[in-house]
């Protein structure tokens, strides 16, 4: 009896720890479609990447991401579909997690070159937790400090596991200089618990999205390059108690990119988490970015720790005719739905 009530607090800790590790990134301006897929159907174009994120959460964990997306447009049915894959990892407790989402968006022509993206998103998780991976009291010599292979703990033994569905939907309205969005995810509130018998459902989680980009060089002045731009950008994400924030402000200078990104975590007070720069190139139809966000430790929040994060991510182009748009490195584009 009292080994089934270690368990079931047990599985409530993992409850509560799963629920609190989500995908932490800092490129969000140019990966947007990870916190909305409608991203996936703007300007029709067809693109793959790769990211990798690792981030330390204090010094004795981290944790990595490592994604994968792609997004094909059917121009003549005027939709787009989407597909995201992720793999995260907490080796120090052996923890992981699988995500594989598909998106389908349809776009609307609302005139005057403003566009309406609605999006629906389908989501299947995969993720298990494996507490051999964890050190249990009765492995430390409290004399020695040496830490013994084996455990006697009835934890020791057990493989923790779950899958589930979640669905989501997205909208972007956006023109050639701004954008709006919106997104909400786990639409049907899955049960996450390890345990059948335990009830723990996700709240429905909601983001808003906005940019805006205009042209730094409208007149082609030689003192900087032909297409130069700021793109700015924010997204709040709202789910039960906690809020996130995240703003950045970019110079896209020709091929090259500059900017610098912050984040910000409302949980139960206004934390200022990090604060991050990042540099990109882009390649005839290659785009390739490194981003690094440095932790902002406030001594009010002791028992906190904010995040550092770096993140690596290589994407493709392969829309037709990008030829002939090539050296316009504009974000907000609506010339290719026609």
């Amino acid at each position: 009896m009292f080994r089934k009530k270690v368990i079931f607090v047990f599985i409530l800790f993992l409850v509560n720890f799963s629920f609190s590790q989500e995908m932490i990134y800092t490129t969000q301006s140019k990966l947007m479609h990870i916190t909305n897929p409608s991203f996936f159907g703007l300007n029709s174009w067809n693109r793959s990447g790769l990211l990798y994120s690792t981030t330390e959460i204090n010094p004795n964990e981290t944790q990595n991401n490592k994604f994968f997306f792609g997004s094909y447009s059917f121009d003549l049915q005027n939709f787009s579909l989407g597909v995201q894959f992720n793999n995260f990892t907490a080796p120090n407790i052996g923890y992981k997690k699988n995500d594989l989402n598909l998106s389908y968006i349809y776009k609307v022509e609302f005139g005057n070159d403003v566009w309406f993206l609605p999006s629906i998103n389908v989501g299947f998780s995969s993720k298990n937790l494996n507490p051999a991976s964890l050190v249990f009291e009765d492995q430390i010599n409290s004399i020695t400090g040496y830490v013994n292979q084996e455990s006697i703990d009835p934890l020791a033994d057990f493989f923790f596991a779950k899958n589930y569905t979640n669905l989501g939907a997205s909208f972007i309205l956006h023109s050639a200089d701004f954008l709006l969005g919106l997104s909400f995810e786990n639409l049907n509130q899955p049960n996450i618990a390890y345990n059948d018998d335990v009830e723990f459902l996700i709240p429905i989680t909601i983001g808003f999205q906005a940019a805006y980009e205009f042209n730094l060089n409208p007149y082609d002045r030689r003192f900087l390059p032909r297409y130069s731009y700021l793109y700015s950008y924010a997204s709040v994400r709202r789910s039960n108690e906690s809020m996130n924030v995240y703003t950045s402000q970019e110079f896209q200078l020709g091929e090259f990119s500059i900017g610098a990104n912050q984040q910000f975590g409302i949980f139960d007070s206004f934390s200022f988490l990090n604060v991050g720069l990042n540099v990109g190139l882009s390649y005839e139809n290659f785009d390739f970015g490194v981003s690094y966000a440095f932790a902002l430790q406030s001594s009010a929040t002791t028992y906190r720790y904010a995040p550092t994060i770096f993140d690596l991510y290589l994407s493709f182009d392969f829309s037709p005719f990008l030829r002939n748009r090539r050296g316009q490195y504009k974000r907000l584009q609506v010339d290719n739905y026609y």
